[in-house]
């Protein structure tokens, strides 16, 4: 490997050995010592105009482009700066707004179990006050009218209670025990 190296080394030396010599005899002139002073004044001039020109025209056009492009980026960040406060405050404009549509919920609500607990215990007074009433109450569902009523509600529990039973439970259904139960719903049992 040595030995590639300094060979490869050797053949660079005898190559630029023979370019100089060449410059020497005219071959390139830029390689030529005795003319490298005009060359350098040249460069130098050439140097200075291209300088003059870049400095006049490219430069600023680059400034400028650069200048363009920041402000470009600096609108664009305020102006997403400033959707997301509005969207910040739309947020809380919005979290306002349910929390008061929940209270309001909450006292409606409340207020309407207080008007039912009003009327609740009303009809409780007004049923203990008067036990002749209740006992029309009790004869009234021995009428013919109702007892059709009531006819009728046994034929639909009939024909539809085992399918409602048994989406609502998940298991089949026992048509004994469901035709006692709907004959103790309608007699007011409360079973």
């Amino acid at each position: 490997m040595r030995k590639s190296l300094y060979g490869a080394l050797a053949g660079g030396l005898a190559t630029l050995a023979m370019v100089g010599s060449a410059a020497a005899a005219g071959g390139m002139p830029q390689l030529d010592v005795h003319d490298f002073a005009p060359q350098l004044v040249w460069l130098a001039i050439a140097f200075v105009i291209l300088y003059f020109v870049m400095s006049r025209l490219a430069v600023p056009a680059i400034a400028d482009t650069l200048a363009k492009r920041q402000a470009k980026i600096q609108g664009d960040l305020d102006a997403a700066e400033k959707a997301n406060e509005e969207t910040r405050a739309l947020v809380a404009a919005y979290e306002k707004r349910l929390a008061d549509a929940r209270e309001e919920a909450r006292r409606l609500t409340r207020e309407q179990g207080e008007a039912d607990g009003a009327v609740a215990t009303a009809r409780f007074k007004r049923a203990a006050r008067s036990p002749r009433q209740a006992d029309r109450r009790s004869r009234a569902t021995h009428r013919p009218a109702t007892r059709r009523r009531h006819g009728r509600a046994r034929a639909y529990g009939k024909r539809h209670r085992p399918d409602v039973y048994a989406k609502l439970a998940g298991q089949p259904a026992d048509h004994g025990a469901l035709a006692g139960k709907i004959t103790a719903a309608i007699k007011g049992d409360g079973r």
